[in-house]
């Protein structure tokens, strides 16, 4: 097989860096990128058999798609070894401002209305900083992607909006008409794993995820099977995971599966039109009411139809970047330890990419 190499050094260029996109296959063995062309807001996926990659806003079933120009598909070994000679220039951020303070408020509103028809909600903080460089920061935060040593590296910008990430979550992948996701749900410090299988509210937690995905795949999938939970390991975080699987029905919309599965219980809430409700009342949801985070970033070809959940990740609008992390609140939660996970998910973050 010819070497990748020659064609990266030719394609990587300055319209890759101002509009452009990436995911790498869910068997890790591929990167698909695309630069150039158009970006619109679409409710339904479009009728194209070229790569067109989604990103779904968090509230609504609308998506913005972007449809590159040109594309390439590369084995994911030749593009580390291109990105090993990828220079950049690493300048110094300013913080700005931290949401803590709203996110302890919607805890303590959360914990008042938690009842029977409202059993989890995942409120999120963020922090922001001055300092976005343009092609200078892309470039930075697509090589620590890639060499972030876990997970599944992603990306999309354009001149208003861009996220970089490597996200442990997968929503779906179709091969096929077999279906594959699971449930995350659950998080500890790396070191305390039995503390996080006996915690009674992260297993309450992690079943409420596992129970809203099965109903939500029910209208679309037959043969379902879910799978022995384990622990899950990514950087310094430890998280309970279950394997699910089925087969799809064959007149299945892809754009309606996408839109039932996102946002999971593990990003939104359990159940979903009581916790969505809610989030829409949140101090930091008024603030921000226009949200990617934890919702679903794909690509959809003729030959490959797979989506991932859009967290860990640096975002960046109008020169600021921020952070967002969130966890998951239900009755037996504490402020504190929900503040001390948001905190380590973060820094998880911020410590490596900033």
């Amino acid at each position: 097989m010819s070497s990748s190499l020659p064609l990266l050094h030719e394609w990587m260029d300055s319209e890759f860096w101002n509009l452009g996109a990436f995911i790498t296959s869910l068997d890790d063995g591929f990167v698909t990128l695309g630069k150039g062309g158009t970006t619109v807001e679409v409710e339904h996926f479009l009728p194209t058999k070229d790569p067109v990659f989604y990103l779904k806003n968090f509230f609504k079933n609308s998506y913005l798609a972007y449809k590159p120009l040109t594309f390439v598909t590369v084995p994911r070994s030749e593009f580390l070894n291109w990105l090993e000679d990828l220079p950049f220039k690493d300048h110094p951020l300013t913080p700005y401002s931290n949401e803590d303070d709203l996110y302890e408020k919607d805890f303590f509103h959360l914990k008042d209305s938690i009842t029977p028809r409202l059993e989890k909600v995942v409120l999120v903080s963020r922090e922001t900083y001055e300092g976005f460089r343009g092609e200078e920061s892309v470039k930075k935060f697509l090589k620590k992607a890639f060499h972030f040593g876990t997970g599944t590296p992603y990306g999309m910008w354009n001149q208003d909006y861009g996220v970089i990430g490597s996200t442990p979550e997968v929503l779906f992948h179709l091969q096929d008409l077999t279906l594959k996701t699971f449930a995350l749900a659950g998080t500890a410090k790396l070191g305390e794993e039995e503390k996080l299988i006996q915690s009674l509210k992260e297993r309450h937690e992690h079943k409420l995820v596992i129970q809203d995905i099965c109903e939500k795949l029910s209208p679309f999938v037959k043969d379902l099977t879910v799978h022995e939970t384990h622990l899950h390991y990514f950087k310094t975080l430890v998280h309970l995971k279950t394997e699910i699987e089925g087969i799809m029905t064959r007149d299945c919309e892809l754009t309606n599966l996408t839109n039932s599965l996102s946002p999971t219980a593990a990003l939104g809430g359990y159940p979903q039109d009581e916790s969505m409700a809610f989030l829409k009342s949140t101090l930091y949801s008024k603030k921000y009411p226009q949200r990617y985070f934890g919702s679903a970033f794909g690509l959809v070809s003729s030959s490959s139809k797979e989506f991932l959940v859009s967290i860990r990740n640096v975002q960046w609008s109008k020169g600021f970047i921020f952070i967002e992390s969130g966890g998951g609140v239900v009755a037996e939660s504490q402020l504190h330890r929900e503040v001390e996970e948001i905190h380590l998910k973060r820094n998880t973050i911020k410590n490596y990419y900033l």
